[in-house]
């Protein structure tokens, strides 16, 4: 892509492949295109047993060039569009040509990362 074009929309359930081609895991939200993926991480992410897993799991997606934006519960959707701008910002993506790159509005990537309260 060039800059100053948006992402392509944002996908939910984007499938991660390990380096044979399958299907390891999904990231909650994600531009492939950027190598960029969110995480929403829930309460029992907390659990001793599946957090050992997601540290397996965010440790074999950056290995393979992710960028991993992770959220929980206490982060607003503001920090999480930030979070996932700056991880587009990292890649190369730009807003549009007129348009700031900090702050939400017109540049803010695709509405599809998960409001919380």
């Amino acid at each position: 892509m060039t800059g100053g074009q948006r992402p392509a929309t944002v996908r939910a359930q984007v499938p991660v492949c390990d380096r044979a081609g399958r299907v390891v895991a999904h990231a909650d939200w994600g531009w492939e295109e950027w190598r960029v993926l969110g995480e929403y991480e829930g309460s029992h992410h907390a659990e001793v047993a599946q957090f050992d897993r997601d540290v397996d799991r965010s440790s074999l997606m950056g290995a393979d060039g992710w960028i991993l934006p992770r959220s929980g519960a206490r982060h607003g959707r503001s920090a999480v569009v930030d979070r996932c701008r700056r991880a587009l910002l990292s890649r190369g993506w730009r807003p549009p040509a007129g348009r700031s790159s900090s702050g939400g509005g017109a540049d803010a990537p695709p509405r599809a990362c998960p409001t919380t309260t």
